[in-house]
């Protein structure tokens, strides 16, 4: 048990993360921003191609930025207002979109300018405690 424990702590000190059993990551992007932009916006499908269902807790960029933010944004009194995310679970084949005007990925304060052909590494962890990195193109439009 103490030499599981082990190994699970050296891989997650390498950078390597367990995957999210069944979580699968379609059409990834971050949209392009004005040059002097304090947040970007990452969109994706969520999809769980897995038997059991999954609760992705969080979606972070692996560096370059202060942090980030699950939000979905929602009409209240004809107003569209953002509010957070906690987690998003997944009944096996269930997905979620993340997409313009809805469920959406705020990226704060970027060090640096980030232009079309820019790679963000984002880090999507399940309940469980596993993550997946995935390598998010910055574009101008969807893919």
């Amino acid at each position: 048990m103490k030499r599981a424990a082990f190994l699970i702590a050296l891989l997650a000190t390498a950078g390597v993360a367990q995957a999210c059993d069944g979580l699968e990551v379609r059409k990834a992007w971050v949209r392009e921003a004005p040059p002097m932009a304090r947040n970007l916006v990452a969109y994706m499908r969520l999809q769980n191609a897995g038997d059991q269902a999954l609760s992705v807790t969080d979606i972070q960029p692996a560096s370059g930025f202060e942090g980030s933010m699950l939000h979905g944004t929602e009409l209240v009194d004809g107003v569209s207002r953002m509010r957070h995310v906690d987690q998003l679970d997944l009944a096996p084949g269930e997905s979620a979109e993340l997409a313009p005007g809805g469920l959406h990925l705020m990226l704060f304060e970027p060090q640096q300018p980030m232009r079309e052909g820019d790679v963000v590494k984002l880090k999507i962890e399940c309940a469980a405690g596993e993550a997946q990195l995935h390598d998010v193109a910055v574009r101008r439009s969807a893919p």
